[in-house]
């Protein structure tokens, strides 16, 4: 049996991977799910309202798993840390007294210093000594990428956890309709898809830079997303008379995948980027920034390009690979296989 503690349904990676995860498991696997936030709408999800209700059930949870006659894990993903410590507290200190055996696992997507950083004062040392001691009492760490790991050696290097690094499950339903809601123009050459928040971390302005630089090639760019920086980016392709389109928020982006020539992903940094790896299950060619650790990720793919910090990069026109059927579902992980690395069994 595992156990999730989360803060509940969203966009980010963390939250879509566990949505793709369970809405992909058979019942027959003994999954439940704390949420403390937004509901994920699932069976196996047990909704909260505050942190004392939170450790009652995660406790609860866990011992109905042993009740059963199961290894169970516990598994933090992600929400207000003071339940997680206070829940892995209780079982280590248990099983000193009881020979249960009780997996503790950090599920973790983000970068982990990032969890104390920006507080201050009292707050930042007491959630980096939450973090540390969480660290030294789980089993594993399971990670999407080697840049959480490589986070966790600079920033908490004492710490003995093992890191399992897991891809994301990520899950592309057939697209909906190849008629999208807007269109790259009939005679674009290379259609350019940008998908992601329109924030600073993002750098979706690096996208109009290279599309900007490469105009005579007949390129037109879609960014699909919403965020502060939209009117400054208007203005500027108004301005600048850059061909690109911003779309705004996009239900199902297989639509645009299926039919876009290249992705761009201007980050300045990623944990895993699902947006590329759906990108790439699609069939388009994928141009990024250097982000630590894309390569050790992505370099082997054959359809990802990785790019140098140019400043007026060309794009490379590749010839395309054969395309999945839209009406395909498309995965990237077995799950059983996922579930058995959870539980470190593999």
């Amino acid at each position: 049996m595992i156990v999730f503690i989360t803060h509940g349904d969203g966009p980010r990676g963390a939250e879509r991977a566990l949505r793709n995860l369970l809405t992909n498991s058979p019942t027959s696997i003994m999954l439940s799910v704390i949420s403390m936030g937004k509901r994920f709408g699932l069976p196996v999800e047990h909704y909260v309202t505050n942190k004392l209700m939170a450790v009652v059930v995660a406790l609860r949870e866990v011992e109905r798993g042993l009740e059963s006659d199961q290894q169970v894990t516990l598994c933090y993903v992600n929400g207000h840390m003071a339940v997680p410590f206070i829940v892995f507290l209780i079982i280590r200190l248990r099983s000193l007294l009881r020979r249960e055996r009780i997996r503790l696992v950090l599920w973790e997507h983000c970068l982990p210093h990032t969890h104390y950083e920006r507080r201050i004062g009292g707050a930042r040392f007491v959630i980096r000594s939450m973090y540390t001691c969480m660290l030294s009492m789980a089993d594993a760490v399971i990670a999407p990428s080697s840049v959480i790991g490589d986070d966790l050696k600079r920033y908490f290097g004492g710490i003995g956890s093992t890191v399992l690094q897991l891809n994301n499950p990520i899950i592309l339903e057939p697209a909906s309709s190849m008629q999208l809601p807007i269109e790259w123009p009939g005679r674009t050459a290379t259609r350019i898809l940008f998908v992601g928040s329109l924030t600073r971390e993002k750098q979706p302005h690096l996208a109009l830079d290279w599309v900007s630089a490469n105009r005579g090639s007949n390129v037109h760019l879609l960014l699909c997303g919403d965020g502060l920086l939209r009117e400054e980016l208007q203005n500027r392709i108004i301005f600048e008379n850059i061909p690109a389109t911003i779309v705004g928020y996009v239900g199902n982006l297989r639509d645009y995948y299926q039919q876009a020539d290249l992705l761009l992903c201007t980050s300045s940094y990623e944990t895993y980027s699902n947006v590329m790896m759906e990108a790439v299950m699609c069939g388009c060619h994928v141009l990024t920034t250097d982000w630590p650790g894309v390569e050790s990720l992505y370099g082997n793919q054959p359809l990802v390009r990785i790019h140098s910090t140019d400043v007026s990069p060309v794009f490379e026109v590749y010839s395309l690979s054969p395309r999945p059927d839209p009406s395909e579902r498309l995965t990237n992980f077995v799950v059983l296989d996922y579930i058995q690395h959870l539980e470190g069994r593999n």
